[in-house]
């Protein structure tokens, strides 16, 4: 009798080893822009729940998250908030071209603290006030290259680049003017729809920047990656997603692709 128990005890614990190490097999890691932390977080709560896997969420900057890639990261999938990163991945053969999708979009506006008494209505008032501002990072935060491109095209990003004040990501920049340490900042409309201490002043004209499309799209064909990709492309992710503030969009990259260079093939063949 002891013999038998003794046998069980020891096919229990050869179980748990391997449940365990089947358990560490099935965690996979996935990179995203901290402007879409709170869907994402949400969408791949839902997708652990179903598919019996940990997923491991890596937020950040977008150019900080590709750096971390191109560096050797373990990462079966990259959301990015802009599609410049995700072409310098492609470049490197790290992404194909035709597995890229561009799922949501977004908007900029510029928000301000309640402490701040400064009339603005729009950014060409920057200019009347001494004014603190945030904005994103502008080598690895897409928001702060965004904001950048629209300052710049009102020819006022050199006459106030010396109030500015620049956070690693959306997030502290949103962070730096809910606590009142700058009077205002650049953030995007979908990070703006649970402020607390700041409001909205306006929505910055989306013709002063390039569109903001959001790029989605699995490392080195990864086949988990275009699970993951798969799911945050339904329709259950698509109303969480939409439901905190991002446009959806129902085109790839790719398709988009095909259609301007046969544009541009017409274009050359007759006009030209």
């Amino acid at each position: 009798m002891r013999k038998k128990i003794k046998l069980l005890s020891v096919i229990l614990c050869v179980l748990a080893l391997t449940g365990c190490n089947k358990s560490s097999q099935n965690e996979l890691t996935i990179s995203v822009a901290t402007s879409l932390l709170n869907p994402i977080n949400e969408i791949i709560k839902e997708y652990e729940n179903e598919n019996n896997v940990k997923v491991n969420i890596n937020f950040g900057g977008s150019g900080t998250l590709k750096s971390q890639i191109e560096n050797g990261a373990d990462v079966c999938a990259y959301f990015s908030a802009n599609e410049n990163f995700m072409d310098e991945l492609v470049e490197k053969n790290m992404v194909k071209e035709d597995e890229i999708n561009v799922p949501i979009s977004n908007s900029l506006v510029l928000i301000k603290s309640d402490k701040c008494k400064y009339d603005i209505k729009s950014l060409k008032d920057l200019l009347k006030y001494d004014i603190t501002m945030a904005i994103g990072q502008i080598d690895t935060v897409p928001a702060g290259q965004y904001a950048k491109e629209s300052l710049e095209k009102l020819n006022i990003f050199n006459e106030i680049k010396d109030k500015l004040v620049y956070g690693k990501d959306v997030s502290a920049v949103k962070n730096y003017v809910e606590t009142s340490e700058v009077d205002l900042g650049i953030v995007y409309k979908s990070d703006s729809l649970d402020l607390k201490s700041s409001q909205v002043v306006l929505e910055i004209p989306k013709n002063l920047h390039e569109n903001i499309n959001y790029t989605l799209a699995p490392i080195n064909s990864s086949e988990d990656g275009k699970k993951i990709i798969e799911f945050i492309n339904s329709k259950y992710s698509k109303k969480i997603l939409r439901e905190y503030g991002f446009l959806i969009n129902y085109i790839y990259k790719s398709f988009i692709n095909i259609c301007f260079n046969y544009f541009f093939y017409i274009y050359n063949l007759y006009i030209l």
